[in-house]
């Protein structure tokens, strides 16, 4: 069953992509830092310390705040039941059920001896990914807070400078995105695969075999196994964020965020 839902994900959304021509199903008018979406096109917005959940008509469904931690950095929606929020000025993680109530007690890495965490990112069976930019590394910790793998100092072993912006995993690896080099991948126990030159990607997103981004020429997508490249039409609005689920386009602007079905 679930690598069905996987092939079906890919079809729809390259499908979404195939058209030149887009339908606005909603419009979410509101100001907003970022945002992101789960597989059920659900969309979450960030304000600075407030994550705001919203169904794909617009509709909106819950409010999480939390004044002690200061602005929320990143939020992991991958698991729908339990979600990540990192707040990397406090060295917090929190983690939320879908309707964004709290679930246990805040994380604090610093507690954890990890006093330069950049990223982070939710792992499968309830784990999650750090990058540790005082040793360079990535770090992976299970629901007990224990060490389950790590990569060692990835700038002595790739040779090159890492400042990551993204950790994501999806689909059994683990994306690392470095603008400087591009996009670094590991396999679910943190083993160097691959790096993917997408140097200077203000944004991607893993989705099948392809990895979707944005560059200063609009949305691309490229085939990590094969290599191919495609570059698509976008509707014409201003965006400078987006997300693909199941065939519908999400854009965001400072403003307000667009969701789109193609025709």
């Amino acid at each position: 069953m679930k690598y069905i839902t996987s092939i079906l994900l890919l079809l729809f959304s390259a499908s979404c992509f195939s058209q030149n021509n887009f339908n606005l199903m909603a419009t979410i008018n509101t100001e907003s830092d970022f945002f992101t979406t789960d597989n059920l096109c659900n969309v979450y917005v960030v304000k600075k310390n407030e994550l705001t959940k919203y169904d794909k008509t617009g509709k909106l469904l819950y409010k999480y705040s939390n004044n002690s931690f200061g602005n929320i950095t990143s939020v992991d929606v991958s698991n729908m039941l339990r979600i990540m929020v990192f707040y990397r000025d406090f060295l917090q993680v929190v983690f939320l059920d879908n309707t964004l109530s709290v679930t246990g007690d805040a994380i604090s890495l610093e507690q954890l001896g990890f006093q330069q965490t950049q990223l982070a990112c939710a792992s499968h069976n309830s784990g999650w990914w750090i990058y540790d930019q005082q040793n360079f590394e990535l770090i992976r910790l299970d629901q007990n807070l224990a060490k389950t793998q790590q990569t060692g100092n990835l700038s002595t072993t790739l040779f090159t400078t890492i400042q990551p912006n993204r950790l994501v995993e999806y689909d059994n690896k683990i994306f690392l995105n470095n603008p400087s080099s591009g996009v670094l991948i590991f396999d679910v126990y943190g083993t160097y695969n691959k790096t993917i030159a997408l140097k200077g990607a203000l944004q991607f997103q893993p989705i099948g075999d392809w990895i979707y981004f944005m560059s200063d020429n609009g949305v691309k997508a490229y085939n990590y196994i094969t290599t191919d490249q495609k570059q698509f039409d976008m509707p014409a609005v201003p965006y400078d964020a987006f997300r693909l689920e199941f065939g519908t386009l999400a854009l965001h602007t400072p403003r307000a965020i667009y969701l789109y079905a193609s025709e």
